[in-house]
This record gives C-alpha cells, sequence and structure tokens, in this order.
C-alpha cells in the first residue's frame, strides 16, 4: 500500500521535532558573537572578552562593536602574536575558571592566548565589604599570556602588534600604551613602530619581530592595570622575563582561588549531563562576577555593561537563586539594598514611575527570601515597610476608578509593561496586574505564616476581591488565535494588541511563581496552549524586543509555567532549548535572532538573569514545592537515569527547610536507590515522587514519603 500524503507528513514532523527536542548540548543556535566575563567575583573592573581575544573596555562607546542596545566600547585592545594568524577556537579554562583561551595558528606556528583578571590586592579583596570604599583605588589587573609554539622543523618568524581602537587619546612610550592618560597597557616586548594613520581612532602598535627555533616556544605579557596604580605591571616594564615566571605562578593561583576558594557556591547541584552541569557552575561564576558591594552591601547584578546595578525585577530572581544554595545571607545583603529604594509612601518605582509592577515584586521576593531561609523574625523585622506597599497597591486599585480608562476598573492602572512591548497612560495592560496580584497573594500567605492574623484576615478580602476582578476583566479581554487558542493578551484593549506571545513573561511568572492559576484555569491553558504555538529553535520566538527573535531566558518562564501546569516533558525540554543558545563559552546574550535571520543583539552578555533562569528551572525539575508538599522528579528526564548515573542537590533552601537528595542508578541500568535527608520543617505535610516518564506510569507513579525521616528506596527503571 502506499503511503498517504498525510503519512509522508506525520514521518517528516515526527523527525524534524525529535531533532529540534534532542536532549543534548552541544551549543546548537549559539549567538555568532559573544562577550565573556573574566572578572573577580564582586570585581570594580567589569574586564570582557571578545571571540577572537579582544579586550572590551569602557562601555558606553557608539563605534566599537555594536555589543548592547546600539552601544559598544570605548576601548578596544587586540593583541595578536602576528596580524596573519589565523583564529581556530576559544574556550574556558573551565566553568568554574574564567580564564579565557583563544587558540590560532599561522605557517605551523601554533598560537594560544590566556586572558585572565587579576588582583595584586588579593584575589577575594574586592569581596570584603569592609574594603567597599577604597575598593575602586585598589590594583587591579588583567592579565594577557601569549603562548607560540614552533611544531615545524624550520626557523619561523612572526611579527607580533597591538590593534588599538579607541575613543580617547592614545600615547606611546617605550612598551606602554596609554590610553585616557591614566590607563596602561603594559607590554614584555618593546615597540618598533607605530601606525595612526589608518583611520579615525585607531592605532597599530608593532613590535619587533621574533625568532622562534624549531621545537622552541616563547612566551609573551601584557597587563592592563584598569587604570589603577599596579607595580606588577611597572615590574614588567622593567624585568619582563621575571615577571613572566611570576605570571605563570600567578595563573596556578587563580585556577586554585576559583576551584577552591572563590565566594561561589559550587557543589549544591549535581547533574549527569555534564553539558547542564557546566552550564549550572559557570552560571553561579557569572553571577558572581556581575556582582557589586554598593553603599556596603551585595547587589546582585544583571550584567557587566548596560545592566550593570540593581534591576528590581531581574534581582529578585538573582536574590532567590542565591539563597537556594545555601547564601542566603549574600541574598538577605541584597534584599536590604533593594528595600532601601523604598518611597516614603511605600511605592517602589526604580526602573519606572509607572513601573507598578515593582511593588509586587518586592514582596514577593520578601516573602520568598524568609520562608527559603526560614527566618520569620527577618519577616517580622521588615513587616512596617511591607505593610506601606501593601497600602500602596490598595491605592493604586483605587487609582483605576479616577481614571478615564474603564477597561482597568479595580485592578491596576496601565504602565511599563516591558519585554516587548512599551507602556502607556492610555491603555489596559496585565503585566503590572500579574505582579501585584502575585506579590499580594505572597504576602497574605506570609501574614498567616508569622501569625499577623488581623492583616491576613484584612489583606485575604481585598486579595479576594481583586483576584475576582481579574478574573472578570479577564475573561472579557480573551482572544482567539489563528489555531483555535483562546488566550489572553497583555493588551487590554484590541486595537494594541500584536503578537499573541508579546510581553507574556509576566504570565508565564503569574503561573510560576505566582501559583495564580490552577492546572485546570482556561486563561492558563489557553494562553499555554498559545504559547506552544510559537516555538521556534525549541524557544518561544517573538516574545521580547526583537520581534523577529529569541529573548533566551524566557525559556526559564516558559518552561517554569510549563512545570507547573503539569507538562514536565515540555519543561525540561526548553532547558536544552535554553543551554543550546548559550555561547562556547557557557554564557547567554539577552536576545538574539535565530540562526536563519542576520545577527541583531538586545541586552548584556553575560545576562545573568538568564543565569539564574537556567539554574531555578534546573533545580525545580528536580524539586519544586507545591503548597504544603514537596516534589521531586517532576521534569526528571529518562536520559539523567542511564546505567550508573548519580543525580543530587545538596543543602538547596525550600520553604521546609534545606533538601539534601541523592538518585543513584544501578550499572545495570534497571533501578536507582534513592536517598533522602529529613527536613527540618514540620509545616510539610508530604513528599510526593514522580516516576512518571522515567519509572512507573499510571497510579503507581507516585511515592509519598515522610519528610520527617531520613529514608533510603528503591525505584525500578523503566526499560
Amino acid at each position: 500500500m502506499r503511503p498517504t500524503i498525510i503519512t509522508i507528513l506525520a514521518f517528516i514532523c515526527f523527525i524534524v521535532t525529535n531533532g529540534q527536542n534532542s536532549l543534548k548540548v552541544d551549543f546548537r543556535y549559539a549567538p555568532d558573537w559573544h562577550a565573556t566575563s573574566i572578572c573577580l567575583p564582586d570585581d570594580t573592573s567589569k574586564t570582557l572578552i571578545g571571540p577572537e581575544g579582544q579586550l572590551l573596555y569602557d562601555f558606553g562607546g557608539k563605534k566599537f562593536f555594536a555589543y548592547a542596545n546600539g552601544e559598544g566600547f570605548k576601548t578596544v585592545f587586540h593583541i595578536l602574536a602576528d596580524e596573519g594568524m589565523k583564529f581556530d577556537s576559544q574556550k574556558l579554562y573551565s566553568p568554574k575558571v574564567p580564564i579565557v583561551e583563544t587558540t590560532a595558528t599561522l605557517d605551523g606556528l601554533k598560537i594560544k592566548q590566556e586572558a585572565f583578571a587579576y588582583s595584586s590586592a588579593g584575589l577575594g579583596y574586592f569581596g570584603k565589604k569592609q574594603n567597599w570604599q577604597e575598593r575602586k583605588t585598589a590594583p587591579r589587573e588583567d592579565i594577557i599570556l601569549t603562548h607560540i609554539s614552533n611544531n615545524t622543523n624550520e626557523i619561523r618568524i612572526f611579527n607580533p602588534m597591538v590593534v588599538v581602537n579607541s575613543e580617547f587619546k592614545v600615547s606611546l612610550d617605550s612598551s606602554i600604551i596609554t590610553v585616557n592618560e591614566d590607563h596602561h597597557l603594559f607590554m614584555s616586548h618593546q615597540v618598533k613602530r607605530v601606525r595612526q594613520n589608518l583611520g579615525e581612532e585607531k592605532t597599530l602598535v608593532e613590535f619587533s619581530p621574533t625568532l622562534l627555533q624549531p621545537g622552541e616556544t616563547i612566551l609573551f605579557a601584557a597587563i592592563y592595570d584598569n587604570g589603577k596604580t599596579s607595580e606588577l605591571a611597572q615590574q614588567l616594564k622593567e624585568s619582563p622575563d621575571k615577571v613572566i615566571i611570576e605570571l605563570q605562578k600567578i595563573r596556578t593561583d587563580i585556577i586554585n582561588y576559583w576551584e577552591n576558594n572563590s565566594p561561589v557556591p559550587f557543589g549544591h547541584i549535581s547533574i549527569p549531563d555534564q553539558g547542564i552541569q557546566d552550564l549550572i557552575d559557570a552560571s553561579l561564576r557569572n553571577i558572581w562576577q556581575a556582582r557589586e558591594i554598593l553603599d556596603g552591601k551585595y547587589s546582585f547584578q544583571v550584567g557587566p555593561t548596560c545592566y550593570r546595578g540593581l534591576w528590581i525585577v531581574d534581582g529578585s530572581f538573582l536574590l532567590e537563586t542565591s539563597a537556594m544554595v545555601d547564601k542566603g545571607s549574600d541574598a538577605r545583603d541584597g534584599i536590604e539594598y533593594m528595600l532601601s529604594f523604598q518611597q516614603p509612601n511605600g511605592k517602589f518605582g526604580k526602573l519606572n514611575p509607572t513601573f507598578w509592577k515593582e511593588n509586587g515584586i518586592v514582596l514577593w521576593t520578601c516573602v520568598r527570601h524568609a520562608m527559603l531561609t526560614q527566618d520569620k523574625d527577618w519577616l517580622r523585622s521588615i513587616w512596617p515597610q511591607l505593610r506601606k506597599t501593601v497600602g500602596f497597591i490598595k491605592e493604586m486599585r483605587k487609582m483605576t476608578l479616577e481614571n478615564d480608562i474603564l477597561l482597568d476598573d479595580g485592578l491596576i492602572p496601565p504602565g511599563e509593561i516591558d519585554g516587548g512591548l512599551g507602556g502607556g497612560k492610555d491603555k489596559g495592560e496585565y503585566t503590572n496586574i500579574y505582579w501585584n496580584l502575585l506579590g499580594f497573594k505572597a504576602i497574605v500567605q506570609a501574614a498567616e505564616w508569622i501569625g499577623e492574623n488581623d492583616d491576613a484576615r484584612e489583606w485575604q478580602r481585598e486579595y479576594d476581591d481583586f483576584y475576582a476582578t481579574f478574573q472578570k476583566a479577564a475573561h472579557r479581554d480573551m482572544v482567539t488565535d489563528t489555531y483555535g487558542n483562546r488566550y489572553l493578551p497583555i493588551p487590554m484593549d484590541p486595537k494594541y494588541h500584536s503578537l499573541p506571545q508579546r510581553a507574556q513573561w509576566a504570565f508565564c511568572q503569574g503561573v510560576y511563581p505566582g501559583q495564580l492559576f490552577s492546572q485546570n484555569d482556561p486563561i492558563a491553558k489557553g494562553t499555554m496552549d498559545m504559547l506552544h504555538t510559537t516555538l521556534q529553535e525549541g524557544m518561544v520566538m517573538g516574545t521580547g524586543w526583537i520581534i523577529d527573535g529569541i529573548w533566551n531566558y524566557f525559556a526559564g518562564f516558559y518552561g517554569h509555567a510549563c512545570l507547573w501546569m503539569g507538562e514536565g516533558d515540555r519543561a525540561v525540554k526548553s532547558l536544552y532549548a535554553f543551554a543550546n543558545h548559550a555561547s562556547h563559552l557557557l554564557a547567554w546574550r539577552e536576545e538574539h535572532n535565530p540562526r536563519d535571520l542576520p545577527r541583531h543583539f538586545v541586552g548584556d552578555m553575560p545576562h545573568n538573569w538568564a543565569s539564574a533562569e537556567f539554574i531555578r528551572l534546573a533545580v525545580h525539575l528536580l524539586a519544586i514545592d507545591r503548597g504544603n508538599e514537596l516534589h521531586l522528579f517532576e521534569g526528571l528526564p529518562k536520559e539523567w537515569v542511564q546505567a550508573g548515573m548519580e543525580t543530587s542537590l545538596k543543602d538547596i533552601a525550600t520553604p521546609f527547610g534545606k533538601l539534601s537528595f541523592n538518585l543513584k542508578v544501578d550499572e545495570d541500568g534497571k533501578s536507582a536507590m534513592l536517598k533522602i535527608e529529613p527536613l527540618s520543617d514540620p509545616s510539610c505535610d508530604k513528599i510526593v515522587v514522580h516516576q512518571k516518564g522515567w519509572a512507573l506510569d499510571g497510579e503507581a507513579s507516585i511515592i509519598e514519603l515522610d519528610p520527617s525521616k531520613k529514608q533510603s528506596i528503591k525505584i525500578e527503571i523503566k526499560q
């Protein structure tokens, strides 16, 4: 019998779908231009390295590398062993160690350039809060070591040079390149010639040709002082051979520091897929590299350039991630810094005066942090501040009855939307509503948790009215997409509708962590069904500022929403699509186009809301709290339970205390042993172990455990 056209199309769709959903990290969708951070934890100098080893400084320029939001760097150094070298590859020393290795070849020569950050004041100096006022003047060096090996049987000659692109004045003295009068690049070689007739703001510095015998390796060095006084850099000028030996020892010290002594909380999450594990470790490192001490407090920052600072929405998830991996005290610091931006009337509006959602976000952030750290006393200590914010949310609801917009009555006034759509005072929209509902729900639960019963009763009545008003408006505003899915657009007024997925980030966060919807809620189900139809390269397409682009860490929002709605298989596919949009150096750009379109970038890189989302999603696939229950393995893929594999969480903060478990598959792959430590909080009713998809299906796919007991159970694995 001849196959029908439908059968053939179904077969093609099966092949394409399986190819797209392959659970393998191979960076197939990596951006074709990337930047990587090499700085120290809490560093004041956020040095970036480009894809061919370029040193990128002074973000905010308009000419050199269109990097983020149309801006680039005012100064770029490119240190070359020879202008004719051919670049081969670039990698990190390891996910934990940000030494960037760029390799190249030239006529039989092998070239490896290593770039890393150092401080003569001490590798941990910038994380010491008592030094926060002195940190700006402390020595801080970027070191570049270039190894050139002659693997031929003949003598080879190479011609080292440095290409300088800078908006500032460039001058030279012997082996020192000075930019902007007080920033210096010290070289271990003497300058032979300088060419500045190559165009506006470009200087080419040539060094003497170097002879390399067969089998010989030569090393030359550069140190950039970041505009700070550096004795080490000065010594390179005076005794280059001696300092090069010292720099190699420093490299060893740096590796040891990152692997064993840095403040980055490695070791809490163990995944048997090395690609996923590498991204988790690199994400933790990137978060601590972007962090900074401001006003004596840790500020968890999104990135090193255009997002260098506190962003309350992004920061809330960075702070949750910090608490999850047993750094609750660091997160506490960040939250107290966040609370310092509260206005006298209780309002938060750091990003924008009408970014009303910050009020709900702060409430949720504080409640979630208190629960993860099991600290009711701290929550009580800030309760007066949170009460004022609750009062402001009530005031916003009243404001909707006084404006000229009927659509928003009883909800939240229209404000800045973000994530693909601008805001305005002339239209109702749901992003600010979602987050204020979310925060209000969290604070009601918190009031009950800490015994503020009067607040709990009053606020519950307010929340119930708020939520009922939302549900009525949402059902009024739902529309149907071209696939027949009934979904809720972000703008209320149809004349402002765009692609249905635009700015649905707040909806996804309303699903989780907001928990605003049951799994059978028609608003949530219809909107999720709509999002499922928008995937390209495994990601929701066109939901950010690039209308034909991919907002990388939306995969975290979407994956969490899928997980909460009971679709763990979609959630784990989202994790892998997320992974495959990272660069080979294990970091994400905020937004970029898919592979079929020309390059277009938005936002920072490394982008650490992305780092936080990746960590959070990986953890929640393994353990997520649902009310008074802790659920394990709702998103555990069968690829992680192959013969001999091991998955574990250690001291991961949950609302029920710290969670530690180990799932070890036998060498024959037929069974696994789950060992789980008891939880400290008696409010957890039970631990629910999900086996569907990797062990048993049907009614027997659930195991319920007593959370107060240490247990070991054997689980048969689905063959």
